[in-house]
């Protein structure tokens, strides 16, 4: 699934409210995005969720497939050392150990771009 599906919420679900329009992204589309983040910016897991979904023309991005799609973003990317994902996930993010990323990697990038910790 590489395109972007929206739906308004009958119930509101998580940070979401009833009525709200709801983006269910893609890893593609999250890649691509990342892709675009500046270097030496970082953006929370709640910001790469609103930028999608403003792009996409949403309220919001589902945080449950946002996390299920961020990890197959980079499983997908994982050989390609010019994949910032590091400008939206820490050494300490969780996906860090389930994908055994080299925390000392994502150190070093967030310090050679500036990103603050």
């Amino acid at each position: 699934m590489s395109r972007n599906i929206v739906k308004i919420l009958d119930k509101g679900f998580s940070d979401i409210s009833a009525g709200e329009k709801m983006l269910i992204s893609s890893p593609e589309k999250i890649s691509e995005f990342i892709f675009t983040i500046p270097k030496g910016s970082h953006l929370s897991i709640k910001e790469l969720r609103r930028g999608l979904a403003l792009k996409a023309g949403a309220d919001n991005t589902c945080p449950v497939t946002t996390g299920i799609f961020l990890r197959m973003a980079i499983e997908q990317h994982k050989d390609d050392e010019n994949f910032p994902y590091w400008r939206v996930v820490d050494e300490k993010h969780p996906v860090v150990k389930k994908l055994n990323l080299d925390e000392n990697q994502i150190k070093m990038r967030r310090v050679d771009e500036g990103i603050p910790y």
